[in-house]
């Protein structure tokens, strides 16, 4: 490892060296994650002479280990749909040049603060879908405002850097201003002079930036003046740029200098570095594609599905297949496992995607299956087996599909996978092991768990529990998302509602009920699972705090299964003086339901 600090560069030095190709990205390298907050406040840090830590480079020289691994360049543009993804270089027969092991994220984001831009979500109220283009996700420049500092900030920030859409802070024929906030939290507008940052680097000498001031009425002597003068010096004068440089050119000496001199932050997750060890090794050989590239891949098709997993569920999945340690742990992630992912990796995500597909066959949706570790499991049944070719035949596995929902719902509905759940994972790969029969080992996997805290078992007080959820509690949207699994999440905003309002309750004096056991029946259900619907933002705005009996009542008229499509009852009374009877009949429907799904009880109609 280099232990002398080289000749420390500028800014401007640094931001050449990325557009000349001299500075590029080892695939070790995570991808670029930081805000435009943090770039902000990097920019604000600069100017206020904190320091911006050491950086450390490495010398490319061998023509092996640029024929042999891939090289990056830098993000010139962040657009939040694509997550960050960076351009491969070729450095086959590539000039020698010099790979970012330590400061990846401060150099992207001078970078982007300087010559790139940052695009994320224009938040518009209301607005349901947004378009992956330049309307819904608009390109923004690093600007600073030149008349006024930041006062009174609780971060400490002194200089007012902003990302704003190009030209669009600049209205004509209108005064410039801005909205800040004084010591005593009153509001006011004040004027402001907007400057792009990058402009900057366009200034040769000093006396071009008094021309500018000039030209734009800036007071050269005041604060204007001041900062960019000092923004100038700081990026194309003052050397901040401080690396070492490593000249050792045996790749797996700098991995683990680069695992080392990340593992100490908290920024840098664990599953990172391991990404970085599961990259190292996959260069090796004549791949099309390297790991970081197949991983994002399949999330995206996965994605496709309807549901939402990462890095981490990836990499735990490969684990559960080839170690017979599955925690993240830089032993378990030696050569041999590696080649195995690589080796099987078709058939992994063949594995991975026809689980996911089956999942969502199964009336299961990305908000309903919130822990995505419980189809682990299957996955690793669906690989070991082979059944991945014809899992999802209409006609295939019937008896196998319906134990598999069975599981799931016992699953979710016991939360068996909350929390840390390697040791659970491990021993369920010991009974899909043990018993590779055709038909998915649930009956195992409940005498496995009997009487411990991971137990598959549901009896009527579990399911008794569950439908008592409160509305105020997250656990709510989730069982009712299980209940209504036909809703269609892509397309309608889910509400979640009191199908007797929760007006009646507050405005009645109760005085129709017989004794205060009654009056408390109604005290203690009104804000259950037993009392709530799962309705889209239409049917929601139609019944608003409307009496349930004249809502269903004027619903009937053009949709005579509105009460199946609720879940309510269809022979019981549905006005609030009849709520106990309500409760207690609904009581009863959705606990068939769930026993159905589980596999004790054979759904009724009501």
């Amino acid at each position: 490892m280099a232990n002398e600090l080289e000749k420390a560069i500028t800014i401007k030095n640094a931001i050449d060296k990325i557009d000349s190709g001299d500075l590029l990205l080892p695939s070790i390298q995570r991808r670029f994650v930081w805000n435009t907050k943090q770039i902000e406040f990097l920019f604000d840090s600069i100017m206020q002479d904190y320091p911006i830590n050491t950086f450390m480079f490495w010398s490319v020289t061998d023509s092996e280990i640029k024929n042999n691994f891939r090289f990056y360049d830098f993000l010139k543009k962040y657009q939040e749909y694509k997550g960050g993804n960076n351009q491969e270089r070729n450095t086959r027969g590539y000039k020698d040049f010099q790979a970012v092991i330590d400061g990846q994220q401060r150099l992207n984001s001078l970078y982007i603060g300087l010559k790139g831009a940052y695009a994320y979500k224009r938040y518009v109220y209301r607005k349901k879908k947004y378009k992956k283009d330049e309307e819904d996700y608009p390109s923004r420049k690093l600007f600073l405002d030149l008349l006024n500092p930041i006062i009174n900030d609780d971060e400490k920030k002194v200089y007012d850097f902003r990302f704003l859409i190009h030209n669009e802070h600049e209205q004509q024929y209108k005064q410039k201003v801005k909205l800040v906030e004084d010591e005593e939290g009153n509001k006011c507008e004040i004027p402001c002079f907007w400057f792009e940052v990058g402009e900057v680097l366009a200034f040769e000498k000093e006396h071009h930036v008094i021309k500018y001031l000039s030209r734009n009425k800036l007071d050269i002597g005041g604060f204007a003046g001041e900062t960019l003068l000092r923004l100038y010096k700081l990026i194309n004068e003052k050397a901040i740029i401080n690396f070492f440089l490593e000249k050792n050119q045996d790749f797996d000496k700098v991995l683990y200098e680069f695992i080392r001199t990340n593992s100490g932050g908290t920024t840098l997750s664990f599953a990172d570095l391991l990404m970085s060890i599961i990259t190292a090794s996959w260069e090796k050989g004549k791949s099309t594609k390297g790991a970081r590239e197949e991983i994002d891949e399949l999330i995206r098709q996965v994605e496709e599905i309807g549901f939402i997993i990462n890095q981490d569920f990836v990499l735990k999945t490969c684990l559960v297949l080839f170690s017979t340690d599955i925690r993240f742990a830089l032993k378990n992630f030696q050569g041999e496992t590696i080649q195995k992912i690589k080796s099987e990796w078709g058939k992994i995500t063949k594995s991975i995607k026809s689980s996911f597909e089956l999942v969502k066959s199964l009336s299961f949706n990305n908000h309903a299956l919130r822990s995505k570790n419980a189809v682990i499991p299957i996955i690793y049944y669906v690989f070991v087996n082979d059944s991945f070719h014809e899992l999802n035949k209409e006609n295939k596995y019937l008896e196998n599909k319906r134990v598999i929902k069975n599981y799931l719902h016992l699953s979710l509905l016991n939360k068996l996978f909350g929390g840390s759940s390697d040791g659970f994972l491990k021993s369920i790969k010991q009974v899909l092991d043990e018993n590779s029969e055709s038909i998915f080992p649930l009956i195992r996997l409940k005498e496995r768990f009997k009487g411990t805290n991971r137990s598959f078992i549901m009896d009527d007080e579990k399911i008794e529990s569950v439908l008592r959820t409160s509305y105020d509690s997250l656990d709510s949207f989730y069982v009712l998302s299980l209940l209504f699994p036909k809703f269609n999440f892509e397309f309608k905003n889910p509400n979640i509602d009191h199908l007797h309002p929760k007006s009646q309750f507050e405005n009645s004096d109760f005085n129709f009920l017989a004794n205060q056991k009654d009056i408390d029946f109604y005290r203690d259900y009104w804000n259950t699972t037993l009392n709530l619907a799962l309705l889209s933002e239409e049917q929601n705005k139609s019944k608003n705090k409307r009496e349930l009996d004249i809502w269903i009542k004027e619903q009937e008229k053009t949709n005579k299964g509105i009460r199946n499509s609720l879940l309510i009852p269809e022979l019981v009374g549905l006005s609030f003086e009849n709520f106990k009877k309500f409760i207690q009949k609904r009581e009863e429907v959705l606990k068939e339901i769930i026993k159905e799904n589980i596999g004790q009880k054979q759904k009724k109609t009501h």
